[in-house]
């Protein structure tokens, strides 16, 4: 009976530790859509308004021109690998460095994202040409 007890908290501790984590993670649709240059995928989780730092152009813009600026990215510098090498969380909002290689060279890629009615929405994508 005891050791049962104690497998029945065991479990529950596992449980809350696990969906604890998964909260606390980077989303992971953001990083597939990035990896598969997906700029439909990876706008769906735009703000309405979101900040581009790109290295031909910079501004904040609306959903629609964000994802048209990122379609013509990924088109451009087609994604051979991408992932995610740091990340953190404070309150609501979270971010993420990745390293984005291509053919045509390597770019760091930095998200920044907010909580914004119980959904994670990017609100800034900074992009840097990385010299070899």
């Amino acid at each position: 009976m005891r050791t049962t007890i104690l497998t029945l908290v065991y479990l529950m501790m596992m449980l809350s530790f696990t969906f604890g984590q998964s909260k606390n993670s980077f989303p992971q649709g953001i990083t597939a859509a990035t990896q598969q240059g997906d700029a439909t995928e990876l706008a769906s989780y735009f703000n309405n308004k979101i900040e581009l730092i790109m290295p031909s152009k910079s501004g904040v813009f609306s959903k629609e021109q964000a994802q048209y600026m990122m379609k013509d990215f990924f088109d451009n510098n087609t994604p051979t690998s991408f992932q995610i090498i740091h990340q953190g969380i404070r309150d609501n909002s979270s971010f993420a460095i990745g390293r984005y290689s291509c053919s045509k060279g390597q770019y760091r890629l930095q998200f920044l994202t907010k909580n914004i009615d119980n959904q994670t929405l990017i609100i800034q994508i900074r992009i840097d040409k990385q010299d070899d």
